[in-house]
């Protein structure tokens, strides 16, 4: 199991964002993803996030660094493209 990178679940400081996406190469999405798993772990929950709590993590991502709002909907589009890519790659 990873070290987890946020020490909360209600905030998150610049430096962890920016560890997040430093973490995901720069995909924001990736970098939300990361931290709603973490998220969850310290709610003490083993389940996957679902989109909002993806959607959450990724304003908290934007918020913490300044950046514009995600879009909701933008977000679900994008979280599906890459679950039907990933099993493509896999074969």
């Amino acid at each position: 199991m990873k070290a987890l990178t946020v020490a909360s679940i209600a905030s998150l400081s610049e430096l962890e964002a920016r560890h997040y996406l430093r973490a995901a190469h720069g995909d924001e999405l990736a970098a939300a993803v990361a931290l709603a798993e973490d998220r969850n772990v310290l709610d003490g929950s083993v389940e996957e996030p679902d989109d909002t709590e993806v959607h959450h993590a990724l304003y908290l991502l934007r918020r913490t660094l300044g950046l514009d709002m995600p879009s909701f909907d933008w977000m679900r589009v994008e979280l599906r493209k890459r679950k039907r890519v990933a099993p493509a790659r896999a074969a």
